[in-house]
């Protein structure tokens, strides 16, 4: 797992808490940098951090990656109903996961937003020794997104620091960014979602105690805590994966929303393993959604619920076993 420092706001997010990226008064360590929001760690971010792992690997420098917590999008406009479609827990495993050596954290607000690309970039060259900077064409820093390509690099230039530019991706023709996928996600097209993140939309997060109506009806569930801004497909029944903290994945049917059968007062998030998983309350799990198959339904009786839910569970192993890995 990547490294993690904190960047201290009071110190516009230049501050380490003792992982070792630089000493006081002592020098940076040399680095290859990554800078972005990477939400979703989607096919095009990932053509990036490919791009900068052999770069690093080159020069024998670690690999650092900068990203803002919260999300930008929810300082520049609060009112919006932004859902991210990986929670910094989740964001954190697939940058190290792609070859990060260093995250560090850097708390967007407003002293932030209002710094000049050329403050920006001073800042973080007080305490990063950057040797490459990877970024796609679509770069931008600094207030109003003023800093573009054509500035880094002339700052580089400048700097005594190399760019290396990564080609946009597409995917079917269209071009791979955070906002498409969360609008194919809100489309309810899971292909085109599993396309532009190269793997299934995953929710990470707590199991918790539920009501226990699924342990009940004999169709035990692993309720996962929701983060408020995960984004999710529409409620429905889905066939997934689920991966403990063990290390084991086992197949799995999923509802996602309220449970009109329970008449439920909360949307919520429970995934029945098609074998059975084990003690898993505490754990953090990690869920893959695949396919759906069915809306969420109101049934005359809980005899009728179970009868559907044994149909839901084959349907889940029919895919599973027809779909390759």
């Amino acid at each position: 797992m990547a490294d993690v420092v904190s960047l201290s706001a009071d110190s516009v997010g230049l501050a380490e808490f003792g992982l070792g990226l630089a000493e006081e008064g002592g020098t940076a360590l040399p680095t290859c940098l990554v800078l972005g929001n990477f939400d979703g760690v989607h096919v095009g971010h990932q053509a990036i951090l490919a791009r900068a792992r052999v770069t690093a690997l080159r020069l024998g420098v670690a690999l650092t990656a900068i990203t803002f917590e919260p999300h930008p999008r929810t300082v520049l406009d609060p009112g919006l109903d932004f859902r991210l479609l990986s929670t910094f827990d989740l964001r954190r495993r697939l940058l190290a996961e792609h070859g990060v050596d260093r995250l560090w954290v850097m708390p967007f607000n407003e002293r932030i937003r209002q710094m000049t690309p050329e403050q920006f970039m001073g800042r973080l060259l007080e305490r990063l020794q950057i040797q490459v900077m990877v970024v796609g064409p679509s770069f931008s820093i600094g207030k109003g997104a003023e800093g573009r390509l054509e500035f880094l690099t002339g700052y580089a230039a400048g700097a005594g620091f190399a760019v290396e530019v990564v080609a946009p991706l597409n995917w079917q023709g269209e071009a791979v960014s955070s906002t498409a996928v969360r609008q194919q996600l809100a489309e309810g097209d899971l292909e085109a979602v599993r396309g532009m993140l190269g793997r299934p939309l995953q929710v990470l997060g707590e199991v918790v105690h539920g009501e226990g109506m699924g342990r009940r009806l004999g169709f035990p569930t692993a309720n996962i805590q929701l983060s408020g801004s995960q984004a999710l497909p529409a409620d429905g029944v889905y066939v997934m994966e689920l991966s403990t903290d063990s290390g084991v994945t086992l197949g799995a049917v999923g509802s996602i929303g309220m449970r009109p059968h329970f008449q439920g007062q909360r949307r919520v998030f429970e995934v029945h393993c098609l074998e059975d998983p084990g003690d898993l309350y505490g754990q953090l799990a990690l869920a893959s959604v695949l396919a759906h198959l069915r809306p969420q339904e109101t049934f005359v009786t809980d005899m009728a619920l179970v009868e559907r839910m044994g149909r839901d569970a084959e349907a889940a192993a029919a895919y599973l076993a027809s779909s390759p890995p």
